[in-house]
């Protein structure tokens, strides 16, 4: 007896679920393409100077972890803020390409002074702050700009870069405090610009 292929079985109604269910990926992953295009062009830009380790991704080429002067240090969060949570982070310019925390808060804030910027924020870990009658706690958080993907063979010349305290990063703020590095700038020069597309 010889086996019918399997895709031959299936009837009409099989057919428009797979196709449905293509259609759904399709529109979220669209959806993914037009949110990161669309903060890299209408995004606030802040220049932030960065701190890199240099390891490598086989599937895409080079690619740099970046540091910075906010992100390295422990935040305090107000009470109920687990791991997973979103927490928003106001920084204020203290020199050129530098940057000093402000506050960390649950929700956006209601007003921010200008020139500061509002990023959202990951929470990574929380420690419990012993003397804290607020019920507030503290830890780590990523902001989804501590890495970014540079032409390939070009990540170790950037870290010398780095070493020499010339490297910055261009970063594209949305109003919902979402963040995405857009230009890599050295000696004051963009260099490496996020392809749009």
């Amino acid at each position: 007896m010889m086996n019918r292929p399997l895709l031959s079985n299936l009837g009409p109604t099989s057919w428009y679920a797979i196709g449905a269910v293509a259609a759904i990926q399709t529109l979220v992953l669209s959806w993914m393409v037009y949110d990161r295009v669309s903060l890299l062009r209408s995004g606030r830009e802040m220049i932030a100077e960065v701190l890199p380790v240099d390891p490598r991704d086989l599937f895409r080429g080079d690619y740099v972890i970046f540091g910075y002067s906010f992100s390295s240090r422990q935040l305090v969060f107000p009470a109920g803020v687990r791991r997973g949570d979103h927490v928003y982070v106001t920084l204020k310019p203290k020199e050129p390409g530098q940057w000093e925390i402000v506050r960390t808060e649950a929700a956006y804030p209601a007003s921010v002074e200008a020139g500061n910027f509002v990023l959202r924020a990951l929470v990574e870990n929380v420690y419990p702050l012993t003397d804290s009658k607020a019920g507030e706690s503290s830890g780590s958080v990523r902001y989804g700009i501590e890495s970014f993907f540079v032409p390939e063979g070009t990540g170790k010349d950037l870290e010398k870069l780095v070493v020499d305290k010339k490297l910055a990063a261009v970063i594209a703020v949305g109003a919902d405090g979402k963040a995405a590095i857009k230009a890599l700038v050295i000696d004051g020069q963009r260099v490496v610009e996020e392809p749009l597309l």
